[in-house]
Formats: structure tokens, C-alpha cells, sequence
């Protein structure tokens, strides 16, 4: 397994921000690598397989994105990420960490949502970048696109259960 953590992430905060957040002014300091990494690692690693992963991470730090590896990063695999990005970033948001204890942000100018509304939020935004991901998946594994991603499901040394026997749902594993 190659180090490719150590490569760009395949989104920056500012692209989340803009296609995933209404309120644009959102900071980009809340969007942290590690988030970014997370999401990656989570959502679409395992989806890709280790082996199509590693060439999309290798071949986008290069700037050597094959044409339809630059396709399927443009058209699919980013606009999923932002989504999973926006959905593994929303506790960052609402809650904060301090020496206090975990508190709720709160803005002199609005309310926090309240545990169920906050809830139902993060589950649409999970759905919705779901929606994208199986798009993406469609698109790869469609009759038109055969030999164009060679690697796609393939895992050198898979650490991943197998997709017949394991589903993932808001972050639990069924098997």
C-alpha cells in the first residue's frame, strides 16, 4: 500500500463550501484536513477499492488525471465528497470541544437546531451525498465505460469487508 495520505486532498474547504453550504460565508478554518481525510477515507476509498483510489490520489497530486479519471473526479467523485465532507463536518459545527465540556454555537443573530431537527438535517445531508456516490458508481460500472477504470474494485491487500456481506448507514456497519 502506497503512502498516499501524504498526497493532496481531492477537495479543498473552499469547494465545499461552495457547493455544499448555503451560507457561503461559512469558515474555512472549520473544514479541517483531518475532516477532509476522513471523508475520503470513509466514502469513497471503499467504494473505489484501494488499488483505484491510490491511482486517483497519485494521478491527482501529479496533475496527471487520466481524461476519464479527470471526468469521473469532475462530474462525480468530487460533487459526492462535498456532500460526505458536509455530513462528517456537521458536528464541528454545531457542537464545539473546550475545556468546559462539549458546548452548542451558538449566534446572537439565530437559535441551534434542536436535536431532532439537527438530526433529520444530517441525515439528508448523508442521502444526498449518497445519491451522488451511487451515481458515480453507475457511471463506472455502465456498459459504455468498460476498460476505462481497470482498477475500479480491485484491493491489493483489501482491508475492507465485502461489499455482499457488510452496509454502511449513517456510519454503522451492518454484516
Amino acid at each position: 500500500m502506497a503512502n498516499v495520505r501524504q498526497y493532496n486532498n481531492f477537495v479543498t474547504a473552499s469547494e465545499v463550501i461552495a457547493n455544499a453550504f448555503t451560507n457561503q460565508a461559512t469558515d474555512t478554518a472549520l473544514i479541517s484536513d483531518s475532516i477532509l481525510d476522513i471523508a475520503e477515507l470513509a466514502h469513497i476509498k471503499p467504494e473505489l477499492g484501494l488499488d483505484f483510489y491510490e491511482q486517483l490520489k497519485t494521478q491527482n497530486h501529479n496533475s496527471t488525471l487520466t481524461t476519464d479519471n479527470e471526468a469521473l473526479m469532475t462530474h462525480y467523485l468530487k460533487p459526492a465528497l462535498y456532500w460526505f465532507t458536509r455530513f462528517e463536518v456537521m458536528n464541528e459545527i454545531q457542537y464545539n470541544t473546550t475545556s468546559a465540556g462539549l458546548v452548542v454555537n451558538v449566534s446572537e443573530f439565530s437559535n441551534p437546531a434542536n436535536v431532532e431537527q439537527f438530526n433529520q438535517m444530517k441525515s439528508d445531508t448523508f442521502r444526498k451525498a449518497k445519491v451522488l456516490l451511487d451515481d458515480m458508481i453507475a457511471f463506472i460500472t455502465h456498459e459504455d465505460q468498460v476498460n476505462k477504470f481497470p482498477l475500479y474494485g480491485t484491493d491489493g491487500d483489501s482491508s475492507m469487508p465485502d461489499q455482499d456481506i457488510a452496509s454502511k448507514l449513517n456510519g454503522i456497519i451492518f454484516y
